[in-house]
């Protein structure tokens, strides 16, 4: 494999003629998501039911708030506690639209699951209830929370998870705030605390039970990494997969749709690289042992590309794979500027990175090659996501970039909140939800 793109540090990709065939697999004209299988199902909801949309990608079509938005234009709900979390979004004819998020008690670990009645002609926003839980106050990173974790949502309730040294806690409650099953799976270990998210696939709860089993405090017994399926309804475990345990990783599993119109999870941890797995079993399928750092990011499905990065907090050896699921081979990897927290988002031939240090890449899928790399400056823990065409992020002191989402260049927009933000925005039709440290920012 040769060099394509000096700009891009480290870019490899194979042949032309392969480069030919992926372009194939990707849309040209109007901003669209890159082609991925996804559950059919997702397009009759709201597209914000789990981190990133319903379906993981962070694009989001139908959002109609216009972006900047006037100030006139935000309702601001004070939360208890604080997190860094995102909130989901889930609406139907026997309820009103609703927000759900988690938030947390710095001093305590209480944690609180919050439903928020999203504002409609008639009536504004408000709580529509909370339920707090007590915890165990244990060391985190200095930039995380004990709310960082991201709620699923379906028509039968929210499934919310969270951790201490002691417990690794998933529960559900339906809509109206009842609690209709809890499970511990037992002791979590890591250095940096709980943060990632379940996904809902078929009638399971997937859940990453990632943990650490280096750099570990004197005394401490190695953690183990583990995939969780669970029963929707009952919380009962369906299957239950070991997996190699290294350093504990927070990325989200995405679901590809095989040929045969079977489903597989497809995932990327420090001990197995990127991954397939078998949602009914719980089987590995394949892997491509590519990373040696922790992997906060979740993977992204581009036509038949799982793409996945690994880092550490310096930035030094960031690095993003994207790899050929259907061939079995890596096609292409960038270390310049490569994210370490925040995930890609994909559209047409074009992947867009944002790096935790405020540098933006535009890559072309087709071939790797880097079209444009600028600095927009500040530091970013959230993820970019499409809202249409426009590409938009919040750096942690609150300032949102917009940007076009083209091989071109072009800021369109900056836009000051001055709040701490940590979690990744979310929109869903006449509605954009930004959630700050403290607050929930509702957009019209």
């Amino acid at each position: 494999m040769s060099p394509l793109s000096p700009i891009a540090g480290q870019v490899f990709f194979g042949t032309a003629k392969r480069a030919l065939i992926l372009a194939a697999c990707f849309c040209w004209g109007e901003v669209s998501p890159a082609v991925n299988a996804q559950d059919p199902a997702a397009a009759t909801t709201l597209g914000a039911t789990r981190f990133r949309g319903d379906d993981g990608t962070g694009f989001f079509p139908k959002c109609r708030v216009a972006v900047p938005w006037k100030d006139e234009a935000v309702t601001k709900l004070d939360l208890p506690g604080i997190g860094n979390g995102s909130p989901v979004i889930w609406s139907s004819q026997q309820q009103p639209r609703r927000a759900y998020l988690l938030s947390a008690n710095p001093e305590n670990a209480t944690r609180y699951v919050i439903a928020v009645d999203l504002p409609t002609d008639a009536a504004p926003s408000n709580i529509a209830w909370t339920e707090e839980f007590p915890s165990s106050k244990h060391k985190l990173h200095q930039f995380s929370t004990y709310a960082s974790s991201t709620p699923a949502v379906d028509q039968d309730g929210i499934y919310v998870a969270w951790a201490d040294p002691e417990h690794v806690v998933v529960k559900h409650f339906s809509h109206d705030g009842q609690e209709k099953w809890s499970r511990d799976f037992g002791r979590y270990v890591s250095q940096h605390g709980f943060a990632t998210s379940p996904i809902l696939v078929d009638d399971k709860v997937i859940l990453l039970d990632s943990q650490d089993a280096e750099e570990l405090e004197p005394g401490v017994a190695p953690g183990e990494d583990r995939m969780l399926a669970l029963s929707r309804t009952t919380g009962e475990t369906i299957w239950e997969k070991k997996l190699p345990t290294k350093r504990v990783c927070y990325g989200l599993p995405n679901v590809r749709v095989l040929p045969d119109g079977k489903k597989e999870l497809v995932c990327a941890t420090t001990g197995l690289g990127i991954f397939g797995m078998d949602p009914q079993t719980g089987e590995i399928s394949w892997n491509h042992d590519c990373f040696k750092q922790r992997v906060c990011s979740s993977t992204v499905l581009a036509g038949p590309l799982a793409i996945a990065t690994h880092g550490s907090g310096g930035g030094r050896d960031n690095l993003l794979v994207a790899y050929d699921m259907e061939s079995k081979q890596e096609r292409f990897r960038i270390q310049r500027a490569a994210p370490y927290v925040p995930t890609p988002v994909a559209a047409n031939d074009l992947l867009f990175l944002w790096s935790d240090a405020g540098v933006v890449s535009c890559v072309r899928l087709s071939d790797g090659t880097v079209r444009w790399s600028e600095r927009v400056g500040g530091n970013f823990f959230s993820s970019p996501i499409l809202i249409g065409d426009r590409l938009v992020n919040v750096s942690d002191t609150g300032e949102v970039t917009v940007l076009q989402a083209s091989e071109a260049y072009r800021k369109l927009a900056t836009i000051s909140t001055d709040a701490a933000v940590r979690s990744t925005l979310v929109p869903a039709d006449d509605v954009l939800l930004l959630r700050t440290y403290e607050q929930l920012w509702i957009i019209r």
